[in-house]
């Protein structure tokens, strides 16, 4: 039984790796999809679902083992890193319990999938490789693993460079770029390398990882023929890596590669030495040449050098992480201890939007875009401390004294940590990374380990086999089922119910258009229900579908049975969403965000008296999130309170003049209360031009402000002839049919 139980463990760990290869898209290895049309963020969900499902099996398996053999046991006296990783879940766990949504902090969403239960897993992942992999052998074949797992990845990513846009084989055979672009089609991006991990930045710390695990066997190798195939495998990782054009990656590739080539440098002196003065030189001239020449076509040509050699303070992607950063300090300085609790940043982000210089961002950061101020937000600075003890107490464990691990490991280890942790400052982990980081210090763990040996010995517990059969084998399966279904198998059928409730165009080929909106509404009322992993994403797209339900237009020439059963469905539909609204505001009452899908809910069916409601106490809270306020100006005017929907535009554009939205929605009003020359005039003051936009001539003909609006039609007519016949048509219809 025992050896069963530990191939079944084994297993579980050799397939993870693996696991950065699935994508649940629907596709023929779509495991989870059940030949649906994927899941909901199928890069991200797929394989945090089955990453979950493995550890689960693994972490059982592993329990059994341990009563039975205390060999599979953790001693925590003899693992400080195992006492640090132990005491950051703690911490955690009580931050994200006395956090601002405790909900969303234990379970986190499909488009990250950590929180505490994603965290949890990642521990037990790493308390599992601890005691599985207790000799260098086991980590030399658990890499090999993780190496063959690499190597495919590459192969996609590689498919994906060939059919890349702006790189020198598609401008040269464009024929066969265009058949690898078909088929190993980059996600984000037009030549930003993502295999299938689906974001370029993430792909890019697995280069590293996987490199720094090439690194360690080639460091290991005893044969000179095999060797050979490590430092290809480094290289094809680093070029990959280049072609992802991640430049906090490649920064903290630099720093690594400068860190691990100086502590060698450091203890063997001679010819290290003269190995790292050379490549620091080479560094310098290269990156040197990248800045210099940046204005040159070979620089400009490509476009991952082009987007390195704009890496300045000015810099959109820049100054936003600056601005980000600056926000997750204040906040942090509000709570200071425990911070907010996981996944909640976005609370954050929207009370202390700066207007002037976000305006021009993403519209809902849920992340503080560094890993390091996200653990402050998330987990005060006691959150921040434990998670960098981490990394502190791998490096303390690698530099005592007392241990065999050679120079080369520790110097390898060391740059890869310092990489990691440079990369860590400009984006946020997903699961590949964790997966590797977790899986790089449990060996850190065990080579440092001063009573390490070659041989485990086992050491039979006081569990007798009968014992086991009859009670703690069935206890920990019922316990594992419970957990499987709680954890994996709910938030798995939220997912598919979401899908199925967004995919309308797919049931309509099925079955009449009333059947595919009660199906539908079935769908979304259900996936909330489970009250999981998964239910705030479900509502804010159940809410999204109920705008677009509610502005179908059902054909007069269908039949009326058919057409009365269409509107009963939409009415029955729009019903069902108001319901939730109302029974979940209470919940939501301070998330910006999900008051703001819910103002665009009831100004999308029309109801403007509840769009204001909400939207006025999403503005109290967050008064600079513009969003927030275009919203509020169009049920001010759906429900003809000019003057109120024009203080709050002007307002609105005065926080920021370029904002191109702010302008448009300060003219409109202005327009309704006849304030649009004054308006046109203060936004010229700010510098800004009027160009033609149909939502302000319609505002304009709307009232009655004819001239203003045939000169703007003119002022389009001089811009774009090519409209000219149709500007003098309109024109002639204005002045015809005049509107007081």
């Amino acid at each position: 039984m025992q050896s069963i139980i530990k191939k079944m463990v084994w297993i579980c760990l050799a397939i993870i790796p693996f696991i950065a290869l699935y994508v649940a898209n629907g596709g023929t290895i779509d495991i989870l999809s059940q030949g649906g049309a994927g899941l909901f963020f199928p890069f991200i969900s797929g394989k945090n679902f089955v990453f979950r499902f493995l550890v689960e099996i693994a972490f059982a398996g592993w329990i059994l083992l341990a009563l039975k053999d205390r060999a599979y046991r953790i001693n925590l006296k003899k693992s400080p890193l195992t006492v640090a990783y132990l005491i950051f879940m703690v911490v955690i766990l009580i931050a994200d319990i006395f956090g601002v949504d405790q909900m969303k902090s234990i379970w986190s969403n499909y488009e990250r999938m950590e929180g505490f239960v994603g965290h949890i897993h990642l521990f037990a992942y790493f308390i599992i490789l601890s005691a599985m992999l207790p000799t260098l052998k086991d980590w030399q074949k658990m890499f090999k693993v993780f190496i063959a797992a690499d190597i495919l990845v590459l192969i996609s990513a590689y498919g994906q460079l060939l059919g890349a846009k702006g790189y020198i084989f598609s401008a040269t055979f464009p024929k066969i770029a265009e058949w690898f672009s078909a088929k190993f089609p980059i996600h984000m991006s037009e030549n930003r390398l993502d295999a299938t991990i689906g974001n370029s930045a993430y792909f890019a710390i697995f280069c590293l990882m996987s490199a720094c695990i090439a690194g360690l066997l080639w460091s290991q190798s005893h044969e000179p023929k095999r060797a050979k195939f490590y430092p290809l495998v480094i290289v094809l990782n680093l070029i990959a890596l280049f072609y992802s054009g991640t430049r906090g990656t490649m920064i903290g590739l630099l720093v690594g590669v400068v860190i691990t080539l100086a502590l060698i440098a450091w203890h063997e002196r001679g010819k290290a030495r003269m190995i790292f003065a050379g490549v620091l030189i080479a560094m310098f001239v290269v990156v040197g040449s990248i800045f210099a020449f940046k204005d040159s076509n070979f620089i400009k040509s490509s476009p991952t050098l082009a987007r390195l050699s704009s890496i300045s303070p000015t810099d959109l992607t820049t100054s936003s992480r600056l601005y980000i950063w600056k926000i997750s300090y204040e906040a942090w300085l509000e709570r200071p201890i425990l911070g907010y609790g996981q996944d909640n940043f976005s609370y954050i982000f929207a009370r202390k939007f700066i207007p002037d210089k976000m305006w021009n961002l993403e519209p809902w950061y849920d992340r503080s875009h560094d890993v390091f101020f996200d653990w402050l937000v998330a987990g005060g600075i006691l959150g921040l401390l434990s998670y960098l003890s981490l990394y502190f107490v791998a490096l303390w464990l690698m530099w005592r004294r007392g241990h065999d691990m050679p120079l080369r490991e520790k110097a390898i280890l060391t740059g890869v940590i310092a990489g990691y942790f440079v990369h860590n400052i400009f984006v946020f982990d997903n699961l590949t990374s964790y997966i590797m980081f977790f899986a790089l210090l449990a060996y850190i763990a065990m080579r440092t380990n001063v009573a390490h040996t070659s041989v485990v010995h086992h050491e039979k517990s006081g569990i007798s086999d009968e014992m086991m059969k009859l009670l703690w084998a069935p206890l920990v399966g019922i316990l594992l089922l419970v957990v499987l279904y709680n954890v994996n198998y709910r938030p798995l059928q939220v997912n598919r119910l979401l899908i199925d409730g967004i995919t309308i165009n797919k049931h309509l080929q099925t079955m009449s258009f009333a059947d595919a909106v009660k199906l539908m509404q079935t769908s979304f009322t259900e996936a909330i229900a489970f009250n999981t992993l998964g239910t705030g994403e479900s509502r804010e797209q159940f809410l999204q579908m109920g705008v677009k339900i509610s502005q179908v237009t059902v054909p007069n020439d269908v039949p009326p049975s058919d057409k009365q059963l269409a509107v009963q469905a939409i009415n029955n539909f729009i019903t069902a969403v108001r319901d939730d609204v109302t029974a979940s505001f209470p919940t939501h009452k301070d998330d910006i965000r999900m008051l703001s899908i819910y103002g665009s809910f009831y100004n999308g069916i029309g109801d403007a008296v509840s769009a204001e409601n909400i939207l006025t106490s999403a503005h109290k809270i967050a008064p600079n999130k513009q969003l927030i306020s275009f919203d509020l100006i169009r049920a001010y005017l759906m429900q003809r309170k000019y003057p109120e929907a024009y203080a709050v535009a002007r307002e609105t554009y005065d926080s920021e003049p370029k904002y191109g939205d702010a302008q448009k929605w300060y003219l409109i009003s202005g327009a309704y209360v006849n304030q649009f020359k004054e308006a046109k005039k203060h936004v010229e003051e700010n510098g800004g031009t009027i160009s033609f936009d149909n939502d302000v001539l319609t505002a304009l003909v709307n009232t009655g402000q004819t001239g203003a609006a045939i000169e703007m039609l003119i002022a389009l007519k001089k811009e774009k002839p090519e409209y000219g016949d149709q500007v003098d048509t309109f024109i002639k219809q204005m002045l015809a049919n005049p509107r007081k």
